[in-house]
């Protein structure tokens, strides 16, 4: 069997002086392998391409056969690690905390301690028929224990 490990040395080594990091990381029991990264400057096709090949090759299918699939953690994948909120510092974020509250709001920061998140609020004195003016809530300094959830608020 084909350990996450393994996988996990694989990758950190690929990947090690580059832009691109590991989000999430899956080895099923019959070998279906997942890798889902990211990149400060985000990801093309040729940077999936690359680390499966890299992948690929360092495995031996004579010895165990397994299904590789790397792919970029899209815009609707839920964000998990401080790096991925440093690309989107002034983005809206729709975020639901362990406590149940859903919100969305337009994230301030990240660090490695915290991030910080403006909740925008539709504004009770809109008028009736206008396009809805959201006013900015409280400030709220979060850390990644306290976040079920958060993506980013995809607009068009």
């Amino acid at each position: 069997m084909i350990t996450k490990e393994k996988i996990q040395e694989l990758t950190a080594h690929y990947l090690e002086d580059t832009s691109l990091f590991v989000v999430e990381l899956r080895v099923s029991g019959d070998n279906q392998i997942m890798v889902y990264i990211d990149g400060d400057e985000g990801v093309s096709i040729e940077d999936c391409v690359d680390l499966s090949r890299h992948i690929e090759f360092s495995l031996d299918r004579e010895e165990e056969d397994f299904a590789l699939n790397v792919s970029s953690a899209g815009l609707d994948t839920s964000l998990k690690m401080i790096r991925q909120y440093q690309k989107y510092i002034n983005k809206n974020l729709i975020t639901t905390l362990t406590n149940g509250e859903q919100f969305v709001g337009r994230l301030v920061s990240a660090s490695e301690e915290k991030i910080e998140v403006v909740p925008l609020i539709k504004n009770p004195n809109s008028k009736k028929g206008a396009p809805q003016k959201l006013v900015e809530g409280e400030l709220k300094m979060l850390t990644l224990d306290q976040i079920e959830d958060c993506k980013i608020e995809i607009t068009f």
